[in-house]
């Protein structure tokens, strides 16, 4: 049975609905019994790989019990997601989770490899601006260049999947700046996605700020999509100061989710714990560095969040045309 946009906002709201209480109900009585799985649904070395290690040790502190970090790239993200679903929900498995996951990947599926019914919010942990950058070569000085060239002719970017935040943000700086047509070539994950770009194999990709700033030598920086620059790229513009606007989300999360049906005494005990690692000055400090934004939004308002942006990609991708793919045809 193919699944319909109304069943997926039902999922949504599902989700939405599996976790309800504050944080100050928490069971202080948790405490987790063995390590910590964190799924990371990337390779090492991308944007929630990079944040999930910053704070697992400050996390796994508090919980009493080593964070083991359990990369699992593929399937625009979704392999460690359909793998939370699949988890015991007793504390011991948790994901890192993102935008691309949770609000755009259903929108580019009809038969998704994994629903989010019943995941359970437990902390965003920050919000990640991104950046456009083009391959070192190409013969654009600025964001004016480059728009002037990706409509004289078709331009290639990389991503890290179909159904991504990388493809978002590249289609909302596409549909800002009129340019109509560029080649998506998507990867396993923004490891190789931005290597791709270093070895100037395609001409352009729509990065995490983090992401793009650790390989700036080798790369070319046009704007970023924040609303104002970023502390890792200070000298480059934001697409405002460019001439383009966008109205939409500038910045994508980046948080913690647990599995289906785990006890709101667990998942409040855990995000307490990921608040306090993120008032550590030295762990914010990094964030900020990097070019993310550290913002801790408990489980409450981390489901509205979820809710707001699912809405508003459901719209964009419609406004857009974007067809959704069957992944069980044929």
């Amino acid at each position: 049975m193919k699944t319909t946009r109304r069943d997926i906002v039902g999922l949504v709201a599902a989700m939405a609905a599996s976790m309800h209480l504050p944080l100050g109900h928490a069971q202080a009585g948790w405490t987790a019994k063995k390590p910590i799985q964190l799924l990371v649904p990337g390779q090492a070395g991308g944007n929630s790989d990079i944040l999930a290690r910053l704070i697992a040790n400050a996390i796994g502190n508090g919980l009493g019990q080593p964070i083991v970090i359990d990369n699992k790239p593929g399937a625009s993200g979704t392999l460690a997601s359909g793998l939370l679903s699949k988890s015991a929900p007793d504390g011991h498995c948790l994901l890192a989770a993102s935008s691309d996951t949770h609000t755009i990947y259903p929108q580019f599926f009809i038969n998704p490899n994994f629903h989010p019914e019943g995941h359970v919010p437990v902390a965003i942990i920050s919000f990640v601006p991104f950046a456009l950058a083009a391959r070192r070569d190409l013969e654009v000085e600025n964001l004016s260049d480059f728009v002037a060239l990706a409509k004289s002719k078709q331009l290639s970017y990389s991503t890290w999947g179909i159904g991504t935040t990388g493809q978002a943000a590249m289609m909302l700086f596409m549909r800002a700046a009129g340019i109509k047509d560029m080649l998506h070539v998507p990867f396993t994950g923004s490891a190789p996605a931005i290597q791709a770009l270093m070895a100037g194999q395609v001409d352009a990709m729509m990065g995490a700020i983090p992401l793009i700033s650790s390989s700036r030598s080798q790369l070319k920086p046009m704007a970023v999509m924040s609303k104002s620059r970023s502390p890792a790229l200070s000298d480059i513009p934001t697409l405002e100061e460019s001439g383009l606007v966008i109205h939409e989300t500038k910045e994508f999360w980046v948080g913690i989710m647990a599995p289906p049906n785990t006890p709101a005494g667990i998942v409040n005990v855990t995000a307490a714990q990921i608040q306090k690692a993120m008032e550590v000055p030295s762990v914010k400090a990094r964030i900020q560095q990097l070019g993310a934004i550290p913002q801790f939004v408990g489980p409450e308002d981390f489901r509205k969040v979820i809710g707001n942006e699912f809405a508003q990609w459901e719209r964009i991708t419609r406004e857009a045309g974007v067809k959704r793919q069957d992944l069980k045809a044929g």
